[in-house]
């Protein structure tokens, strides 16, 4: 980020839009906190979740970000429309939300029968 915004750097990185990758970034970040309390919500409550629930959420954690990422280069991938990769993008950001959403429903349900 440093970079583009010097004088000398301003036509390096046409066609990138920094504000997406900032937003991809913060999404990490977020989803890195989401991921610290899962965690959390695992020791407290003493679960043994699967080693599927735990995979999915970290691998939902860490593709959900890329519709930013996809963004931040020209392919817009919040909208099911357009070229195949666009598509695709989309859909990787969809499975990657069903992702999380599913391992909390799991991580949740089985914190309320210990609870």
């Amino acid at each position: 980020m440093l970079i583009p915004l010097q004088p000398w750097g301003k036509g390096a990185f046409k066609g990138i839009n920094f504000k997406q990758l900032l937003a991809a970034h913060l999404d990490w970040v977020m989803l890195g906190l989401m991921q610290g309390l899962a965690g959390g919500l695992i020791a407290v409550f003493g679960l043994t979740p699967s080693p599927y629930v735990v995979w999915t959420m970290v691998l939902g954690g860490w593709l959900n970000p890329l519709p930013y990422l996809f963004r931040a280069f020209g392919i817009n991938a919040f909208a099911l429309t357009g070229s195949l990769t666009q598509r695709l993008a989309a859909s990787l950001g969809g499975i990657s939300a069903a992702m999380i959403i599913f391992a909390w429903f799991v991580l949740l349900g089985a914190a309320w029968n210990v609870w």
